[in-house]
């Protein structure tokens, strides 16, 4: 469909798919601006108004990180009807696509997301449920982080919806009770940023390697059996494990509850590393960095500077290269929390 005319809308590139249509970056040639088009077909029309659900549940939620919602229309085509869903444009992408191109540091991926829990609260206090929470649907831009894909959203006040979720996100209790709620939400945030903290980029390649996944995301033990890389700090983990606790009842009660947690972390250290397995580090005008190299007689030397200056009480030698990154892993969690 890209360079088709639909409207005063020009589509130019696709940007990627939702449950139930297509998303476009498309130019409004009425108002001279790029816009994110998501455009679902309409098999039967007398479906137009349950398939306009999305679109009011957005026009109901608007807050400053949910994805906003411009506008909603109904296109006649050669093939039938289309909804068009206009939505505003954020070109820096989603924390999935920014996983296939950038290291994300632990304080990027909780700063990420105590804004989408701060969305996702705003819809949970205005009945609806998300039931979609996913880096894929965490989008970015300069200032902001914000959540989108409301099209699995429910518009239920009594906030327990039907059996539909992004499966590998849903908890155990959704494959007993087919039933979502506000702990499946939680649930799906914790797991979302269990993904981004631990920069786990092909995460359907990784369920597939897996032995008996399924069973692991049924019983909620898909984090246990993946495990946490060693540069996460331990205040991180546990907000993750209680975020994704198997028991619901154990889980936190509210978004708003999660985000506090996230929100109380002291961060010193921002670690990035970089495709050779140097650490850099960055903390009030200070600079840092990790770094590992071969040494006499196959060893391997850790070096830890401060402001390109050496510090020896961090420095050390070891057997091997695994050795070396596993302490050079151990010190990036030791010192990016206060």
């Amino acid at each position: 469909m890209t360079g088709e005319e639909i409207g005063k809308y020009v589509l130019e590139q696709r940007l990627g798919g939702g449950h139930f249509g297509e998303v476009f970056l498309a130019y409004d040639r009425a108002l001279a601006c790029r816009k994110a088009l998501k455009i679902v077909p309409v098999t039967n029309p007398s479906e137009i108004m349950q398939k306009l659900e999305e679109a009011q549940i957005l026009d109901k939620c608007r807050h400053k990180h949910i994805v906003q919602i411009n506008e909603a229309n109904v296109f006649p085509t050669d093939d039938g009807p289309i909804l068009v869903l206009d939505l505003e444009y954020l070109p820096e992408g989603s924390l999935e696509g920014k996983l296939g191109n950038h290291w994300i540091s632990v304080k990027e991926a909780c700063a990420r997301m105590s804004c989408v829990l701060s969305g996702l609260y705003f819809a949970h206090s205005n009945g609806y449920l998300h039931r979609d929470v996913k880096p894929g649907n965490v989008l970015l831009c300069a200032d902001s982080t914000k959540l989108s894909d409301f099209g699995l959203a429910t518009t239920t006040l009594t906030l327990v919806g039907s059996d539909q979720g992004y499966l590998s996100h849903c908890p155990p209790e959704f494959y007993l009770s087919n039933e979502t709620t506000i702990q499946t939400d939680i649930f799906a945030a914790g797991l979302t940023l269990f993904r981004v903290a631990n920069n786990i980029y092909q995460w359907r390649s990784l369920l597939d390697d897996l032995d008996n996944t399924d069973a692991h995301i049924r019983q909620g033990t898909l984090i246990k059996t993946i495990g946490f890389e060693t540069y996460i700090p331990e205040k991180v983990k546990r907000i993750i494990n209680k975020a994704c606790n198997p028991y619901p009842e154990k889980r936190y009660k509210t978004a708003l509850e999660m985000k506090n947690a996230l929100d109380s972390l002291r961060f010193d250290i921002e670690w990035i590393k970089n495709p050779e397995g140097v650490w850099a580090g960055c903390a009030e005008g200070s600079t840092y960095e990790l770094s590992i190299a071969s040494v006499q007689k196959g060893r391997y030397g850790l070096t830890y500077k401060k402001k390109d200056r050496r510090d020896n009480s961090k420095c050390s030698t070891y057997e091997n290269k695994r050795e070396a990154h596993e302490q050079a892993d151990l010190l990036v969690a030791q010192t990016t929390l206060k």
